[in-house]
């Protein structure tokens, strides 16, 4: 028989090992959903829509800008852009052009933002979609498979605002991925002349989006590192894998914020 101070100390070490093992799946779903006071956080439904789905609306919007446009905000140096084209003034959130000029390379762009709004800003990723020719067979499965292959190895992001740290960093828990959804291409669109325009295509997006509340009247400058490595540039990744164009890219971008007029 167990003496009672003996039978008090194993019940002890029984209840630790309860308690130890019951609370870690808490601490790894609060790592998975860890933020900042300036963005909101991927696990969430900003405006009542939920993160993944702004993602879609975000690309619906950027497919429909024509190639003439996007080239010219991919002109390098300092870029001032219209950070407002084709979006409704009475909307909450502002879809800030992807910055692509000179990959590999610093890119500086400035936007000028009416107060209150949020700002949603792909900091790397991408898109497959049916209509896209390398894309076979045109399943669910292949576009799937083909857009978490261009997402390998990204690049440490350290993104900033006005100084501050971001949550976003370039770890999987915080990478979105869309579900499957429509897409209508205009004519000159981004990836003419391979996909024909118009309506009915099928698409799926993933990759890392920083979701800014709105910011302060001024100049807000947010910052981070983007791009992706492969073997080559990067001898910890197994030989042959890794994104097949390797770049880093250094982006600044300046929100001028005005106050009603």
């Amino acid at each position: 028989m167990l003496s009672a101070d003996l039978a008090i100390f194993l019940a002890s070490i029984f209840l630790a090992v309860i308690v130890s093992s019951a609370t870690l799946p808490i601490v790894e779903l609060a790592r998975g959903q860890q933020t900042d006071p300036y963005t909101f956080a991927e696990n969430t439904s900003p405006y009542g829509i939920p993160f993944k789905i702004w993602v879609e609306k975000w690309q619906q919007w950027y497919v429909n800008v024509t190639k003439d446009v996007i080239d010219k905000w991919n002109t390098p140096n300092i870029v001032s852009v219209d950070c407002l084209y084709h979006q409704k003034q009475g909307t909450s959130t502002v879809f800030v052009p992807y910055v692509a000029a000179e990959k590999g390379s610093t890119a500086t762009m400035t936007c000028h933002i009416p107060q209150g709004k949020a700002l949603l800003i792909s900091i790397d990723g991408g898109v497959n979609d049916y209509r896209d020719p390398t894309v076979q067979p045109k399943t669910p499965q292949e576009i799937l498979n083909l857009v978490t292959k261009s997402n390998v190895y990204p690049n440490s992001f350290d993104a900033t605002l006005n100084g501050h740290p971001l949550h976003l960093t370039n770890d999987e828990i915080y990478k979105v991925t869309t579900d499957l959804f429509n897409l209508t291409l205009p004519s000159n669109n981004l990836w003419s002349p391979q996909e024909a325009p118009g309506p009915g295509d099928t698409a799926i997006v993933q990759g890392w989006w920083l979701f800014l509340k709105p910011l302060p009247v001024g100049d807000n400058i947010l910052h981070y590192i983007t791009g992706y490595r492969d073997s080559k540039s990067d001898p910890t990744i197994p030989p042959g894998q890794g994104n097949t164009s390797p770049y880093i890219q250094d982006v600044t971008i300046h929100f001028i914020v005005s106050p009603p007029v």
